[in-house]
């Protein structure tokens, strides 16, 4: 996965968010429906924005490239790391919406 693909995800994934009636519901459902969730957030280096992977690490060490490949991925929005660190909390690996 490219940093130009995660950033499209995310831009696309805001896009949705930001239409549907319930927004937040809508961010649930995408990182649930998901393996693979990484929040991107801005920061001053030239590609203009970081990473922060918020669910999957457990499945990250140790796949090859091909393993990951297969797994569904996305990427949402965050204003900066913290709430990345929030949302981890909330529907991350381990996290209160997972089972």
């Amino acid at each position: 996965m490219t940093n130009a693909q995660l950033l499209q995800m995310a831009r696309d994934n805001l896009t949705r968010f930001t239409a549907a009636p319930a927004p937040a519901d809508a961010l649930r459902k995408t990182i649930e429906a998901h393996d693979i969730v990484f929040a991107l957030y801005p920061d001053q280096s030239p590609r203009g924005f970081d990473t922060y992977l918020i669910k999957g690490k457990p499945l990250v060490p140790g796949a090859s490239a091909e393993e990951l490949a297969r797994l569904p991925t996305t990427a949402v929005p965050c204003a900066d790391l913290e709430e990345a660190i929030a949302l981890e909390r909330a529907f991350g690996d381990g996290g209160p919406g997972q089972h």
